[in-house]
């Protein structure tokens, strides 16, 4: 009667442990929810559904490197950071500028782009050639960005804030602003799509750097995709990517 209890018991641990191994390959596969906003092309943008473009290939890419399942959360820009935030996501890919206010909210992986500033006109406004002439003009900029930032900068501005850089255009066509700001390898495929609009570049302003946002305290995946960041740029992935989606937009 012993042996057989001995038995039975010795089938128990079997069984048990043998679930408590299929528990931790559950863990280890862990899926990390990523929020952008598809409306900054080509950074990250909609196709039949899909988010695609430079910012969705290149996290896609970090987080299979790194063992990681994913989810896109497709949001409004000025969400973002009070979803990560709220833990409503891990991560966060959307052409970020990592400006010193965000810093204070969220972390940021080293930059993995740099770009400068442009606002974006219909041609026969020829008048507007420099910063100063944007002065008590009507201005669009995505609302929550550094672009509003700078729109909100200039001196008796009228801005109306977008949460569609599509929107913005369309009212810059209808000639219900005068210009648009906007990330220069943003606007150069806007321009290159609508017939009569073309870009001033901001000189005066410094450039941009843009970077992955991540929550506070979280040491160990930031330092894991600084890496795996850097592995890209060495193995060629990054120039693939770079060249798909900016060079033959760039004038």
């Amino acid at each position: 009667m012993r042996k057989m209890m001995l038995i039975v018991s010795l089938l128990m641990l079997v069984v048990l442990g043998g679930c408590g191994k299929k528990e931790t390959a559950q863990e280890e596969k862990k899926v990390l929810f990523v929020g952008t906003n598809a409306e900054f092309k080509p950074f990250e943008y909609l196709e039949d559904g899909k988010i695609v473009g430079f910012d969705a290939e290149l996290m896609e890419k970090i987080l299979e490197n790194l063992g990681y399942e994913m989810e896109w959360k497709n949001m409004s820009f000025d969400g973002l950071i009070p979803a990560l935030q709220s833990e409503k996501i891990d991560l966060i890919i959307a052409g970020m500028t990592p400006t010193e206010e965000r810093k204070k909210a969220v972390d940021f992986s080293d930059s993995y782009l740099t770009t400068k500033q442009s606002f974006v006109i219909i041609e026969k406004n020829n008048e507007l050639k420099t910063m100063d002439d944007l002065k008590n003009k009507k201005l669009g900029a995505q609302l929550g960005t550094a672009q509003e930032t700078i729109a909100r900068g200039i001196e008796g501005a009228k801005i109306t804030p977008y949460t569609s850089i599509t929107a913005a255009i369309l009212d810059l066509k209808s000639e219900k602003l005068d210009a648009v700001v906007l990330e220069n390898l943003v606007a150069l495929p806007y321009i290159k799509n609508n017939e009569g609009l073309k870009k001033i570049d901001m000189e005066e302003l410094p450039k941009a750097d843009v970077a992955i946002a991540i929550n506070k305290g979280n040491e160990e995946l930031l330092e894991k995709i600084n890496k795996e960041l850097q592995n890209l740029k060495e193995n060629g992935f990054y120039d693939e990517i770079f060249n798909k989606y900016f060079v033959d937009t760039q004038n």
